[in-house]
């Protein structure tokens, strides 16, 4: 019971008295408590949200990647570099700073 005492809450007021009970029916034919169901659908609208967030991260991922590879095949067509960008860049940097 102690652990119920010490637990962050979170109030949710509900004005229209037909989604209360809806809510509890629903909790109750699940054999939860109306928090416990509440508590419930919160984690499943998370989780669908941080599911969308993934996908709109996957959808730029391709389309950055998707644009550079339209940049170099317009810069360098079928060209085949084999020089690494590491060194590269390690190389602009040494000059740079030696300037």
């Amino acid at each position: 019971m102690s652990g119920k005492r010490n637990s962050p809450r979170l109030n949710i007021y509900i004005h229209d008295p037909a989604i209360r009970r809806e809510i509890k029916a629903m909790a109750a034919q699940r054999d939860v408590s109306i928090s416990e169901f509440c508590l419930q659908a919160i984690h499943r609208q998370l989780a669908a949200a941080e599911d969308i967030s993934r996908g709109k991260e996957k959808d730029l991922l391709r389309s950055a990647i998707a644009k550079a590879n339209r940049f170099r095949t317009r810069i360098f067509g079928k060209k085949v570099y084999r020089v690494s960008s590491a060194d590269l860049i390690h190389e602009a940097r040494e000059s740079r700073d030696h300037s």
